[in-house]
């Protein structure tokens, strides 16, 4: 995660990437590029604290997932997470609402199978139900990648999708890098 000045808007700006998610309570903006990944965005309008979280494969369900590893690499963990997250900072989960974005048809292998984007989506929609989490909002699928900007206080979800190659092709960069670092670990 880095830190930006957003002076345009007048607030930092937190930009997290695949595998990272982040909370806070405080006048900024949190922001992400997606293509295949998924985003969820919890807000808790009372308290007026927010989260988002950035996940690249739906996950397995197995101790190591579960328990061990606590990276938001797989939307199992980085949903449960985002939660314990926002209710650690003060958010009440029946104050609690999600949106979803991403999960876009970005990359080669996905254009013939479809399978890790149309995964994500299920998974976070399935998850939320679970945690009886409403979802107010959805952006999910297409041939888009998505960049978004969430403001913290009001939870409002800023997306912009595009089909520009340089765009799409920085995604497909980060996402195979992602991957090779993530599974070179051993």
């Amino acid at each position: 995660m880095y830190i930006r000045n957003a002076w345009k808007y007048g607030k930092p700006l937190k930009i997290i990437q695949a595998g990272e998610f982040f909370v806070s309570d405080t006048n900024e903006f949190i922001g992400t590029l997606l293509g295949s990944c998924i985003s969820v965005t919890l807000h808790d309008p009372v308290n007026k604290i927010s989260g988002l979280n950035h996940f690249m494969l739906p996950g397995r369900i197995s101790s190591v997932d579960i328990f061990e590893d606590r990276s938001a690499k797989y939307g199992i963990t980085a949903i449960n997470t985002l939660i314990d997250e926002m209710e650690k900072k003060g958010a009440r989960r029946k104050d609690i609402v999600a949106k979803i974005f991403g999960g876009g048809s970005v990359l080669e292998y996905e254009k013939r199978t479809n399978t890790i984007p149309m995964d994500n989506i299920r998974l976070a929609r399935i998850m939320l139900e679970m945690e009886d989490i409403p979802i107010i909002q959805s952006d999910v699928g297409g041939k888009y990648t998505r960049k978004l900007l969430l403001d913290v206080p009001s939870g409002k979800v800023y997306c912009r999708r595009t089909t520009n190659k340089k765009i799409l092709e920085k995604v497909k960069k980060e996402e195979f890098e992602y991957v090779s670092r993530s599974f070179n670990k051993g």
